[in-house]
């Protein structure tokens, strides 16, 4: 009987054991089985994660094409706008126009017009306040009061062409136009540029700047450059009645013109990462005033890449507008 009882405890114990291994069993399961439902709960949650961020990628896309395609096509508008180089032609005996901007559209725009007759013309190269679409909006607004200035003078073949005159009414007009002429506005909208009239017949040159001076380069002789007003246009701090000053130069056959903005002169570069500077631009012209127009405009473009090109990744500064011209029968 002992020998009977002593199996029925070992029995009993290893029931319990059994019992006890099942219960862990079941709680282990339980907690596998919680762990699987969090691990598909997660894996849901990651799904619809991926899946918004995949939306919001798209709905990125869509808007980046959609600004995309409305800036290439302000850029349509913009280069409608200029003036077509062959304008220039009939009046210069070579010529060049660079206009570079810094993004796909920019804030500088030139303008040639003929006047009241085939012997005059009008030429307007014009910085304004920015790059890219703030500054290409302002551009229109100077497009406009260019095509009022001009229909006017056309009306009124009396009037004595006036570069400083002209650039006065940019001033008043924009000022009135933007509401400008009173501090409390927050605008500050204006342009700096230069604006230059040649009539044939009388083989006069009129010039007014506005923190843009003008090159002249006559043979055998050192480059001359005149100034104008370190005034701007246009902007509240401007004074509506300044007066631009004005200078008149006689021309002969072969001198030369140059005219630009300063997104050339400024543009960061070299071995120092600094401006490439009116004293290049300067030498440039001296040393190559000789070549034909576009052989010239080459030289200033091929200078101003090896300049860029010596700071790595380097990222231009403004947008780069430059105009020559020779006078003489084309």
């Amino acid at each position: 009987m002992d020998e009977i009882s002593q199996l029925n405890q070992i029995i009993e114990q290893q029931n319990l054991e059994i019992e006890t291994l099942k219960n862990e069993l079941n709680s282990n399961a339980k907690v596998v089985k919680k762990q699987q439902r969090i691990q598909r709960m997660g894996e849901r949650k990651q799904n619809e994660l991926l899946l918004e961020i995949k939306n919001s990628k798209k709905q990125i896309q869509e808007i980046h094409e959609h600004v995309r395609d409305s800036i290439e096509y302000a850029s349509l508008i913009q280069n409608a706008l200029i003036s077509g180089h062959d304008i220039m032609k009939p009046y210069f005996k070579d010529h060049f126009v660079t206009w570079s901007p810094k993004d796909t559209v920019g804030g500088d725009i030139w303008l040639f017009n003929e006047l009241r007759h085939e012997d005059e013309c009008l030429l307007f190269v014009i910085d304004c306040t920015g790059h890219g679409v703030p500054g290409a909006f302002v551009t229109m607004i100077i497009k406009a009061i260019e095509r009022e200035i001009i229909t006017d003078l056309k009306k009124h073949p009396e009037f004595d062409i006036s570069p400083a005159i002209i650039m006065s009414n940019f001033n008043k007009i924009m000022k009135k136009l933007l509401r400008q002429e009173h501090c409390n506005n927050s605008l500050h909208v204006g342009f700096d540029g230069g604006i230059i009239y040649y009539n044939k017949q009388t083989q006069i040159v009129k010039f007014a700047g506005a923190n843009t001076p003008l090159f002249i380069k006559r043979a055998d002789k050192e480059l001359e450059i005149i100034k104008g007003n370190r005034y701007s246009v246009g902007y509240q701090s401007c004074d509506t009645d300044y007066n631009y000053q004005e200078s008149t130069i006689e021309v002969e056959d072969g001198m030369k013109f140059y005219c630009t903005t300063d997104g050339y002169i400024d543009q960061n570069g070299g071995e120092k990462d600094l401006p490439f500077g009116k004293k290049r631009f300067i030498n440039i012209i001296d040393k190559h005033h000789h070549k034909p127009m576009k052989e010239f405009q080459k030289i200033l473009n091929d200078e101003m890449s090896e300049y860029e090109n010596m700071i790595e990744n380097n990222i231009r500064n403004d947008d780069m507008t430059i105009i020559g011209f020779e006078i003489g029968q084309s």
